[in-house]
């Protein structure tokens, strides 16, 4: 797993970048996500913080909830985003690796628990894509939760602009390590980590076989002038 800290910067910008950055996870397509902290939080280990992840064309942040539940994602509501698109592409492929991959994130989601677990937390909702963007097989392309949003990549091969599988759950596992030395349920944190873990290694695999396909196909078509 290419999870990491920074290494200091070569200027002041790269340095204050770095030092902010307090993991990082590059997928098997090379889109990076990185764990982000923000403005210090009195009391907490951690900054305000956020995972800010490279898509096609750009980059999305993702910012966690830390100090109330509508400040930004949590991770049970995080897990119901990925549980959900990857039940949508079990039902669209039913590959057996992506049963498996429901089947850790349902683990991973029955024994999570929040420190706001007693709060209102806002619920998530999922929308499809906007008239003219990129078609896609599945019925919804962004999740929503209060004021936040995550524009999911809408094609399976996860080529296309926005969030990927892999990368949603690289975001869950490094919010998940980052929490595990302050959450009062250690044990739930710790087991809900190694199975989002197993599902994102499981989806890892996924992604460089549909890449190489992807490779094997170009290399097959004709050369045109």
């Amino acid at each position: 797993m290419a999870t990491g800290t920074s290494q200091a910067g070569g200027n002041a910008t790269g340095r204050r970048l770095n030092r902010d950055i307090v993991a990082w996870h590059t997928t098997s397509a090379g889109r990076n996500v990185a764990l982000a902290t923000i403005d210090l939080i009195p009391g907490r280990p951690l900054r305000l913080w956020g995972a800010a992840v490279e898509i096609a064309d750009g980059g999305v942040f993702i910012r966690l909830a830390i100090s109330g539940p509508f400040d930004g994602w949590n991770v049970a509501q995080l897990l119901a985003v990925a549980l959900a698109r990857f039940e949508a592409e079990l039902a669209h492929s039913g590959a057996p690796a992506l049963a498996e991959i429901v089947h850790h994130l349902e683990h991973a989601a029955a024994v999570h628990r929040e420190p706001q677990e007693r709060d209102t937390v806002p619920p998530v909702s999922f929308e499809p894509a906007q008239p003219g963007g990129v078609a896609s097989p599945f019925p919804w392309t962004v999740a929503r939760a209060g004021l936040f949003s995550i524009p999911l990549c809408p094609d399976p091969e996860a080529r296309q602009r926005g969030v990927t599988p892999e990368q949603l759950l690289a975001v869950v596992e490094l919010a998940l390590t980052s929490w595990l030395p302050v959450t009062p349920w250690r044990r739930s944190c710790w087991e809900a980590r190694r199975a989002v873990r197993a599902a994102l290694a499981l989806e890892a695999e996924r992604a460089k076989a549909r890449w190489a396909a992807h490779v094997a196909a170009a290399d097959g078509e004709p050369d045109r002038m």
